[in-house]
């Protein structure tokens, strides 16, 4: 069965006629789970789904680098028709595991990848499911098939096997036959015919011929203004079903409707001061995008990451294995220094303890040399000051032992 998005399952709207055309059976069939008699079980279960998913501590250093992740996921999205919904379990996926560990930077699109992939598995219903091979050419074929492979084992034990978990975009499916009325089409035909009326006022708001219409155009824009929460990283801890409603909410008011009624509030559980904070900051987002594209000519997409050449050859003993480009974020670093004469590559560990020294001659201490100052420059001061105490006379065995004893603390 061909791969549909969530717009096909609503309405057909035809440019050239403007009549809605039915769907054939088996598409109309594809959503017939959302309304049948059991869609009040699956909300419930998805709720307490929900309550299961992993925080997000925003530990990572690591987090300027999420928007190019985003658009990689994206890109690869459309490229091989993957569903909304995989989109957004994927990036669920990578940001509870960059999270813990540090990637590499020449890793970074292979972990996103690897993170669709899964997600891809577990949201397809059918067996379009790209292989690594044909995600790898996005990249240019940088990465090796056992780089895909240790990355997927790491991110299941990581995720401890718990890959199913409701997101926005399962939320805004779930709704986006339903959040509309056909009271709300009526009081937004009685809205349109006064700005007919008054002709001084030209309308903002397009018009519809029908609510089938109307419920079309908007259940696209809702699923649009789900993608949008993906680039919102404030909303990664908030429960998807809120932002679902914080969806719905936007919608309703940038197309000229009431943002929440009493309907909504049964059909979300989640009243209107709940929704109203999210829905502003998500109303500013959609402004600015739809700004962006009218204003500039060609949109640019962010710049990929570095380049994967030196992947290979590269073998820090603090990463897991030599293929796999992550580190674990809590475990302790230590002071790294490279010795004059040292033969290359050599890195050697220290534990660096600062001693303040005391002038004899002036009894004013030293100014301390900084902590990545390499040893060698502490002993060549340390020699300069028994050159200027041999150098005055007699009491050098005072000199000696009291530099000795400044020396021992």
């Amino acid at each position: 069965m061909e791969n549909r998005s969530a717009e096909d399952g609503v309405f057909v709207i035809s440019e050239k006629r403007g009549q809605i055309q039915q769907q054939p059976e088996m598409e109309r069939l594809f959503k017939l789970h959302w309304l049948s008699d059991y869609a009040e079980d699956i909300f419930q279960t998805m709720m307490e789904q929900e309550l299961r998913r992993r925080p997000m501590f925003f530990l990572s250093t690591q987090l300027d680098q999420r928007q190019k992740m985003v658009y990689i996921m994206q890109t690869a999205t459309r490229a091989h028709k993957l569903s909304r919904c995989a989109l957004h379990l994927g990036l669920y996926y990578m940001d509870r595991f960059l999270d813990y560990y540090r990637i590499r930077p020449d890793k970074l699109q292979l972990v996103a990848l690897t993170c669709l992939h899964i997600a891809a598995q577990i949201e397809n219903a059918d067996a379009c499911i790209p292989r690594y091979s044909e995600m790898n050419e996005l990249v240019k074929n940088a990465y090796t098939a056992f780089e895909y492979k240790a990355v997927e084992r790491k991110i299941l034990c990581f995720m401890e096997f718990e890959l199913v978990r409701p997101t926005t975009a399962s939320f805004v499916e779930l709704f986006a036959c339903s959040f509309l009325t056909r009271d709300d089409f009526a009081a937004y035909d009685e809205m349109m015919t006064n700005y007919d009326r008054d002709l001084s006022v030209a309308s903002p708001y397009p018009r519809y011929h029908n609510f089938e219409q109307m419920l079309s155009s908007l259940a696209q824009l809702l699923l649009r203004l789900s993608d949008y929460t993906l680039s919102i990283t404030s909303f990664c801890n908030e429960p998807p079903s809120l932002l679902a409603a914080t969806c719905i909410a936007t919608v309703r008011q940038v197309s000229g409707l009431k943002r929440w009624t009493p309907y909504l509030r049964k059909l979300t559980s989640y009243s209107e001061a709940q929704v109203e904070p999210y829905s502003d900051i998500l109303s500013m987002h959609h402004y600015y995008e739809t700004n962006k594209v009218d204003q500039v000519e060609t949109p640019k997409p962010p710049e990929e990451p570095p380049a994967c050449e030196q992947s290979s050859g590269q073998n820090n003993q603090n990463w897991s294995s030599p293929d796999s480009g992550f580190e674990e974020a809590m475990v302790p670093h230590s002071e790294i220094l490279l010795l004059e004469g040292s033969p290359t590559g050599e890195v050697k560990n220290y534990n660096i303890i600062t001693v303040q020294l005391q002038d004899p001659a002036t009894n004013t201490l030293l100014p301390t040399s900084p902590p990545d100052e390499p040893q060698k420059t502490l002993k060549r001061r340390h020699n300069l000051i028994n050159v200027e105490s041999h150098s005055r006379p007699p009491k050098k065995h005072k000199l000696e032992s009291k530099q000795k004893q400044i020396l021992d603390l």
